[in-house]
């Protein structure tokens, strides 16, 4: 799988096609900044979809040859200083974000010591984001049993601390119902201490506040709680499945009429 996943994104790296000219061209003025990889999401899901199930932004961290005048070019071109200390370029079409490899959150605040492009592997919440593709060599970069997890559909935590609680918590339902993963034993733990800290209700304001579509509605998040716990203190080492709590939608629609 390693090895197609790389053929697939230089294809979207080099394609013409859905406006990734803008793209390509962003690519080639950063490059000249420092090294660039790319990271997490986009590189998770053109594995397990190809390219046309790929739909949302591109995640990169660039290892600036000086940080200063990296700064100095997103200010130039008007880039968007985002939450997390990095910068949403202006496209037209894709949304590209990037992070100077200094600025990573987990290395800010001490979590994580990243000092090469390789660390960022220690740094991502969800370990389907542990992935990197490095522009230089055109090479993917991810631990060893990666792609098997990856197949199995397991979704689990690689670095718990992290600066949205909220947020992840809504992306790991949102990963199962749309995605099809299952909660390994500490995100079923981490999403437990979150449902207990902020209630469910802060849960679906979170996802109406940062997606266009909601999910969340779609599941019986009462008694999956319920279930959740009984799972997490049984801690029998199998695996969650948050979309086994999908409601029936169209019954509901039609009792409702």
């Amino acid at each position: 799988m390693e090895l197609l996943l790389e053929k697939r994104i230089r294809y979207f790296l080099n394609s013409r096609y859905r406006g990734r000219e803008d793209v390509r061209h962003a690519l080639k003025q950063l490059s000249g900044f420092g090294r660039l990889v790319l990271i997490g999401g986009m590189l998770r899901d053109v594995a397990l979809f190809g390219n046309a199930g790929f739909k949302s932004d591109l995640d990169f961290v660039i290892d600036p040859y000086n940080l200063a005048a990296f700064e100095k070019h997103m200010k130039d071109i008007g880039a968007r200083v985002n939450r997390f200390g990095g910068y949403a370029l202006p496209l037209s079409k894709w949304q590209i974000d990037v992070w100077p490899l200094q600025r990573t959150w987990a290395h800010m605040n001490g979590h994580a010591k990243v000092r090469s492009v390789g660390d960022l592997r220690n740094v991502t919440f969800f370990k389907c984001d542990a992935i990197i593709y490095d522009l230089t060599n055109r090479k993917v970069r991810t631990r060893s049993d990666y792609f098997s997890d990856l197949d199995q559909k397991v979704l689990e935590i690689n670095l718990k601390p992290n600066p949205n609680p909220i947020g992840n918590a809504v992306r790991a339902f949102r990963y199962s119902t749309i995605k099809g993963f299952r909660w390994g034993a500490q995100l079923s733990q981490f999403v437990t201490e979150v449902i207990s800290d902020v209630g469910l209700d802060s849960l679906r304001e979170a996802e109406m506040q940062s997606f266009r579509t909601q999910y969340l509605d779609a599941i019986d998040l009462l008694q999956l709680s319920r279930d959740l716990n009984r799972h997490v203190l049984t801690n029998d080492g199998t695996l969650f499945n948050p979309a086994a709590f999908k409601r029936n939608v169209q019954l509901q629609l039609k009792i409702g009429c």
